[in-house]
């Protein structure tokens, strides 16, 4: 007997001494992370204030719990959007926005287990000549209990390498967006307009669209009808190899009973786009359908309908190409 009480006495002892060692540690943890991206720091701040984003770049995403349900309420960017999830392997959590300054500050409140684990995260923005200095941190207090405070120090090791991953994603699709067009999510108005079908290739498109929207523009004029808008160009299909198109030219009008001859009338519903501002030659514009085409894919965006070119600048007006402003543009959903 006199042995077992040594060892419970023990046993007493060492765990005394551990429960005092543990108030001994610090009650507060930070965990932080930086890297240097070679991008506009508004694109930046974009990329980690849009949580519907953060499927492009943070490490614990659908990709990495094929099983997490995430539902997102709230607006982008703003302050209150509040961000849910449970998955086998992210557990359960909750994320609020509580700062969102931007280019400067976004913050928020992370909490786990039902409010169990709860801790504070931000990023902050700071422009150095042509690139952008961004800090990733997250902060927690970890109260009274001895065995949070032996955790504490391993939170450094824990989350420091998820934050290493997640800002160098950051930094790749950042960078690689850098050199696209700006990039737009919007909604066009419902809209009546006149089109013509015609096709063309690489020689006569210049003859043909400026056939088609000579025919339109004498119609708008005979019918005493008001334009709006620029004109443009739906495209029906086009082949990659001879660069042969099929498409509606076409101006949207204030009212239109009907068209005649080829001259049609229709109304097109307001919809969803995701759209480019394109400046130069209309025979350079494949890089812009390209940084389109990855948009909609990273974003988890699907295509249902026809690609549109709005020709905003006319060319009979401004003889400079490199002035040349087109609104290219994709109904997703």
């Amino acid at each position: 007997m006199r042995t077992f009480g040594k060892i419970v006495l023990w046993l007493l002892i060492i765990i005394a001494v551990l429960v005092i060692i543990a108030y001994l540690l610090p009650r507060q943890y930070k965990v932080e992370r930086s890297i240097t991206i070679g991008a506009d720091k508004t694109l930046v701040y974009d990329l980690t204030c849009s949580l519907k984003k953060w499927d492009l770049w943070a490490p614990w995403t659908k990709n990495f719990d094929t099983t997490a349900l995430f539902e997102l309420s709230g607006n982008d960017c703003e302050v209150g959007t509040i961000w849910k999830w449970n998955g086998t392997l992210i557990g359960d959590g909750e994320l609020i926005v509580t700062e969102a300054v931007p280019g400067t500050l976004f913050a928020y409140d992370l909490s786990f287990e039902e409010g169990k684990y709860q801790s504070k995260g931000s990023f902050v923005y700071d422009e150095i000549n042509d690139s952008v200095l961004i800090i990733w941190s997250d902060q927690g207090d970890l109260g009274f209990n001895p065995f949070n405070r032996y955790m504490g120090l391993f939170m450094d090791r824990m989350m420091g390498p998820d934050f290493e991953k997640g800002l160098a994603n950051l930094k790749e699709v950042a960078e690689e967006r850098h050199g696209w067009p700006p990039i737009t999510e919007t909604y066009t108005e419902d809209q009546i307009v006149l089109l013509i079908r015609d096709s063309a290739g690489p020689e006569t498109y210049g003859q043909v669209m400026g056939k088609g929207y000579g025919e339109l523009m004498k119609f708008i004029k005979m019918r005493r009808l008001e334009a709006k808008e620029h004109p443009f160009a739906i495209y029906v299909s086009w082949d990659t190899v001879t660069q042969f198109a099929v498409f509606d030219m076409g101006i949207a009008v204030a009212y239109a009973v009907g068209g005649k001859g080829r001259i049609r009338a229709e109304e097109i519903p307001g919809q969803k786009v995701v759209m480019a501002d394109y400046f130069g030659s209309y025979d350079q514009t494949a890089s812009v359908y390209k940084a389109l085409d990855k948009y909609i894919a990273q974003g988890g965006l699907e295509i249902i309908g026809n690609p549109w070119e709005i020709y905003v600048t006319d060319p009979m007006v401004e003889p400079d190409t490199a002035k040349w402003n087109t609104q290219i543009l994709f109904p997703v959903k």
